[in-house]
């Protein structure tokens, strides 16, 4: 399959309307409830979903769209974990309740990476036994983003001497300690012990959905950071074109151009990295997809730290202030690059899968 460089007309108008959307109304609307009706109403959540399943036909290029344009907003709403990560994991175990998901009644969230696990998505703690014909789990889940929003939680957890499985676990059940991450979006870390839960699919199919997921919340968060850092680009490059030292513009000296070049060199690289993961994702080939998620990963995750902080420093004391938007835009890219493990991380995760070929 061949990477797709430029949208289709489709993909145009959904980018423009999802822009549009950011631009003028994301901030006023406030809460995320008035958010994710908004998503529900424009199709977003079902973009991405097959037609069997409720959805529209489209496939993760039309998702990455509109997380792209999520992105530049910084939007908080858990977009790519619900409708892409949580819908793929279900499409693979229990397609039946995907619909859901694309008509915006149900917002489950994947609760599957741990502390320990430092980008290894074969590493799980939580242990699954069983008790009086169900389930309890013990563990620790970390890093979910959006979980105080969520409907439920779909948990992984082992079952000793059988394997990886996961459960479903209502969001009026879970052991949920809920946060703000640093860039003020809602998380949250499961805390369970001893926990019920309901078993919705063994080892012999859990594995599977569980890294097929993993990877698409790979490259589809790179996807939204991609985004962010157009929106960072875009306002340092107006910044210079306008603030004036010594009665001349500072985007007229030649460091700052150079600086502000390398900003986009490295930008135009995360979002060339990006389609190869895309397209990598709807290749069908599970190693390969895992290959490139780590790789696009790791690249998006080294583009963004170096993007997020020039646009600091070419900003100056006005870059670290709460009122100015550039430093918003940083701290985004900064928790894109801790989640699921650092760039370094997947680096040695795209080591070791190319050792296994």
């Amino acid at each position: 399959m061949a990477i797709r460089f430029l949208p289709t007309e489709e993909q145009t108008m959904v980018r423009d309307s999802a822009r549009r959307w950011v631009v003028q109304d994301h901030q006023a609307e406030g809460d995320a409830e008035a958010h994710w009706a908004h998503f529900a109403e424009m199709g977003w959540l079902m973009i991405a979903l097959p037609e069997a399943a409720g959805g529209l036909g489209g496939d993760a290029y039309d998702a990455a769209i509109i997380a792209e344009e999520l992105g530049r907003g910084i939007v908080r709403a858990p977009f790519v974990e619900v409708a892409v990560v949580a819908a793929q994991a279900l499409l693979a175990i229990a397609p039946e309740r995907v619909a859901a998901i694309a008509s915006g009644d149900a917002r489950p969230i994947l609760a599957h990476d741990e502390a320990e696990a430092r980008g290894d998505p074969a590493w799980v703690a939580t242990r699954a036994v069983r008790h009086d014909g169900g389930w309890r789990l013990s563990g620790r889940k970390t890093g979910l983003v959006g979980a105080p929003l969520a409907s439920g939680f779909l948990v992984s957890a082992t079952i000793e001497g059988e394997g990886l499985a996961l459960f479903d676990l209502p969001a009026e059940g879970a052991p949920l300690r809920a946060f703000r991450t640093v860039d003020d979006r809602p998380a949250g870390e499961l805390r369970l012990a001893d926990t019920p839960a309901t078993l919705i699919a063994g080892p012999d199919r859990a594995s599977a959905a569980i890294l097929a997921a993993h990877d698409h919340a790979l490259v589809l968060e790179s996807a939204e950071a991609v985004g962010t850092m157009q929106a960072a680009l875009d306002l340092t490059r107006d910044y210079l074109l306008t603030r004036k030292q010594y009665g001349q513009r500072i985007g007229d000296f030649q460091a700052l151009r150079h600086r502000l070049a390398d900003m986009f060199i490295e930008l135009e690289q995360a979002r060339s990295i990006v389609l190869r993961g895309l397209e990598a994702l709807t290749a069908g080939d599970p190693t390969e997809r895992a290959r490139i998620a780590a790789a696009t990963r790791a690249r998006v995750a080294q583009a963004g730290s170096f993007v997020g902080a020039q646009g600091i420093q070419l900003h100056g004391g006005i870059g670290v202030t709460e009122e100015y938007p550039v430093g918003h835009y940083f701290k985004r890219l900064i928790a894109f690059s801790t989640r699921h493990g650092t760039a370094a991380a997947q680096v040695q995760r795209f080591a070791e899968l190319c050792r296994m070929e």
